[in-house]
């Protein structure tokens, strides 16, 4: 394949795994890491006689109204809505086909067992 064709028929799969890797490191990873560190300082701060001053991790995709997860949201999904027509439009002609090779078949057996039944 050439890779303008499979940019074309993978970048749903790839930009839901790009996705699901930003909410992983933004919600899960980043907050580990960040309360492991902030324990370091708080330790080190509390050990110098000072208050520690650090704050809880607020997740960056949150920020300005979750526009980031709305526009995500109506990206993948307005395109597997698009690909769900797509694909239902497909299965529709490939029956239609079958639905025309099989009257086909029929007017062919019915040609034949009325020859048959003449002789």
């Amino acid at each position: 394949m050439k890779i303008n064709e499979i940019i074309n028929r993978f970048w749903r799969d790839w930009a839901a795994l790009v996705y699901l890797w930003i909410c992983l490191c933004d919600f899960f990873i980043a907050p580990i890491i960040w309360n492991m560190k902030m324990d370091d300082y708080c330790t080190m701060m509390v050990a110098k006689g000072l208050v520690c001053d650090a704050s809880r991790w607020v997740p960056l995709t949150l920020q300005g109204g979750a526009m980031f997860h709305l526009s995500f949201g109506a990206i993948l999904g307005a395109t597997a809505w698009k690909k769900k027509d797509e694909t239902q439009d497909k299965e529709i002609g490939e029956l239609h086909e079958d639905l025309e090779e099989l009257k086909e078949t029929v007017k062919d057996h019915i040609l034949h067992s009325r020859g048959d039944s003449t002789t």
